[in-house]
């Protein structure tokens, strides 16, 4: 009797597999205000053979979050694979359409599989060069950063020997940067080229998460410079990625017992400007890079701020906070446009006001990356995905539309949140041409 149930339940339950989808913009990637977009859809099996038969839904949003521009159901038997579907927006942001699992006649349902470029996803652009910024800005915001960065002015920078640790044509050293608070410090890398000379700098800090234990940035130049690399968390890097993991998973736990969502670090103290985590962390890295500034091997003059994702969104804070950076990298960045959701778009990780449910919302106008961005009028790179779920399309424009200088905007239709290959030859190109003037 147990083995017919156990027969009876598998053979009424739905079988899953992967398959692949190719979704594309028909003609181009950036439409007008009002305009049809045509989204070609190709359904293939593991075999690379189309399917002939089954039902999917589309679902169409603006700018990524909860306003459902359309929702289609389509039968391929009926549609045909390929197959088109049509939208448009009568606003400035982003389409992304979604696809769902592909039912077939016997219920048994396809499910996707994970690609980069992403496949169940599709993107396009609607006059992006028109997005702001949704939240007002602080009437205090620049005074409020001025005596936080004065706070800091005295606070000195701890350097010792990375015994251990190498990088090959550097000295390696350990950084320490206390809170003059005395509520903790970030630690990180600082590398000097072992040859003689005057060299350009780089700072940069990693994306969310546990931090990185090795002292390379994520992005670098072709040509030597200074680097300090910071981890934003609140202790001295680990030997190996295990051992971070561990050190991160203990921190988390910590801030679980302060009921921080999820002991996540990036909400901790997020209803507050004067603690919220990023206050003393970005402060901290910009006294980093006076402190870089101050060195012998310093060429005075030439000095990034790069980063990936938090890194993006920071290094855009740190050159709107900082006058000594002279060009930024902020690939996919975070942190822009929190108050993304009043204009019913998708806020930038991490999701301020949908996580806490509006309890950040007065807070995180002082920690905006556009805002930051408003501050910048030297050379700056941006990367953006346009399928990018994690820091949305819309909320990277909101911060590249307000750069004050020379600026230049690498756009990936097919891509979320990673960057197309291609972009790292352009990074290097770009920092070597402005880290040489």
């Amino acid at each position: 009797m147990r083995k017919t149930v156990l027969f009876l339940f598998l053979a009424l339950a739905p079988v899953i597999f992967a398959a692949k989808l190719d979704i594309v913009t028909r003609g181009k990637s950036n439409f007008k205000i009002g305009e049809k977009v045509t989204f070609a859809v190709t359904a293939f099996d593991d075999n690379g053979k189309l399917f002939n038969t089954g039902t999917l839904r589309l679902t169409f949003r603006k700018s990524g979050g909860s306003v459902v521009l359309k929702e289609e159901l389509v039968d391929l038997a009926e549609k045909g694979n390929p197959f088109e579907a049509d939208v448009s927006m009568n606003e400035p942001g982003f389409i992304l359409m979604e696809v769902s699992s592909l039912t077939m006649p016997d219920k048994s349902v396809v499910k996707w599989k994970t690609t980069t470029p992403a496949n169940d996803l599709g993107g396009a652009a609607i006059e992006p060069e028109k997005l702001r910024a949704a939240a007002p800005v602080p009437e205090d915001f620049d005074e409020f950063w001025a005596n936080t960065l004065k706070a800091f002015e005295k606070t000195k920078v701890v350097v010792k020997p990375a015994s251990g640790v190498e990088r090959a044509g550097y000295k390696v050293s350990f950084v320490e940067i206390p809170f003059p608070d005395g509520s903790g410090s970030i630690y990180g890398f600082l590398s000097i080229p072992l040859e003689k000379g005057k060299f350009p700098a780089l700072v940069g800090v990693p994306g969310a998460g546990r931090g990185r234990v090795d002292p390379v940035p994520y992005w670098t130049p072709g040509k030597k410079a200074i680097t300090l690399w910071l981890n934003v968390l609140p202790y001295h890097p680990a030997r190996t990625a295990a051992e971070q993991r561990k050190l991160y998973d203990e921190y988390r736990k910590v801030l679980e017992k302060k009921n921080v969502l999820k002991g996540n670090y990036f909400y901790y103290n997020a209803g507050s400007r004067d603690t919220f985590f990023y206050k003393n962390v970005w402060a901290a890295v910009s006294r980093g890079v006076d402190f870089v500034a101050s060195l012998p091997e310093f060429d005075g003059k030439n000095f990034a701020a790069a980063g990936n994702s938090q890194g993006g969104g920071t290094a855009l804070a740190i050159a709107g906070l900082n006058k000594k950076i002279s060009c930024v990298v902020a690939s996919v960045p975070a942190l822009c446009d929190h108050g993304g959701w009043l204009k019913e778009r998708r806020s930038g990780w991490p999701g301020l006001h949908e996580a806490l449910k509006g309890t950040a919302d007065k807070a995180s106008a002082y920690f905006d990356a556009a805002t930051f961005a408003s501050r910048i009028n030297v050379p700056t790179l941006v990367s953006v995905g346009y399928i990018d779920v994690t820091c949305p399309p819309a909320s990277v424009y909101c911060a590249y539309n307000e750069l004050k200088g020379k600026k230049e905007i690498f756009q990936m239709p097919r891509h979320g949140h990673r960057n197309d290959p291609k972009f790292r030859k352009i990074v290097e190109r770009f920092l070597d041409a402005n880290l040489s003037r």
